[in-house]
């Protein structure tokens, strides 16, 4: 089940006694309603919305009031954010991704992140490094190869990685840089190239969050332990995530 912002406030406000809400990172869109989906088989009493949106946006809504239960984050940024403000109750790792480039179907791909800065590539898509992580990662990756300040001004800002990758899909630009997940979504319409070198940029781990405004922090964890530890893990594995080591399991004292 999708929900928008406004249903998730309606939610909120209504004290539903047996629901979670979600706010899941938009390259999330698709499994977590997979692995809802296989929670919800062995929980179908509780009821779980979804909001789905970049996840710097996600952290705004958090910050102006959303009745978040459980957060779902792109990067470890966010959380960090929040649990600076006081608003995390309990936080997981529960995967791991890539960057890669893509380049519209028909097209061939750079062979490596540095021949992004080759004169056929006038239009590189990448999310807003503002609110989305991975347009972070991938200006990250830029700065660290040296190739910022040569392609600077050929970049345009998505506002999810999601739009970044339909772009790309659609022809409308030369090349984007999105996560390897995404990017075997549209496999048959897009040509894969490089991977973004693992050093250039920060770890691409998603945390879940567990807030501390919960209304149903028992039933929150629970979907988040099913997620990082059970059927959903195994859900994030068929499409393409990997398992975080256990160091970056962040698990506050109880």
């Amino acid at each position: 089940m999708i929900a928008s912002l406004a249903l998730v406030v309606a939610l909120g406000a209504a004290g539903n006694d047996a629901g979670i809400l979600v706010s899941a990172a938009s390259s999330l869109r698709g499994v977590i309603d997979e692995v809802v989906e296989a929670y919800r088989e062995l929980h179908p009493a509780t009821d779980v919305a979804i909001n789905t949106a970049a996840s710097g946006v996600l952290l705004r809504q958090i910050e102006h009031g959303a009745p978040v239960d459980l957060f779902l984050s792109a990067s470890m940024e966010e959380i960090d954010l929040l649990e600076a403000q006081g608003l995390v109750r309990t936080r997981r790792a529960f995967a791991v991704n890539r960057l890669v480039v893509v380049v519209p179907g028909g097209r061939s791909p750079p062979t490596s992140f540095e021949e992004l800065s080759a004169e056929r590539f006038e239009r590189i898509a990448v999310g807003n490094p503002r609110t989305v992580p991975a347009g972070r990662y991938a200006r990250e990756s830029f700065d660290t190869l040296g190739l910022l300040d040569a392609i600077e001004s050929r970049l345009v800002f998505g506002e999810n990685v999601r739009q970044v990758l339909d772009w790309a899909v659609r022809g409308e630009v030369d090349a984007a840089l999105v996560y390897a997940t995404d990017a075997a979504l549209v496999a048959d319409r897009v040509a894969i190239g490089p991977v973004a070198p693992p050093r250039s940029h920060s770890g691409i781990f998603y945390e879940g969050a567990l807030l501390e405004g919960s209304r149903n922090p028992d039933l929150a964890l629970q979907l988040l332990e099913f997620l990082a530890f059970g059927p959903g893990k195994q859900i994030l594995s068929r499409k393409g995530f990997m398992t975080p080591p256990d160091t970056r399991f962040v698990i506050p004292p109880q």
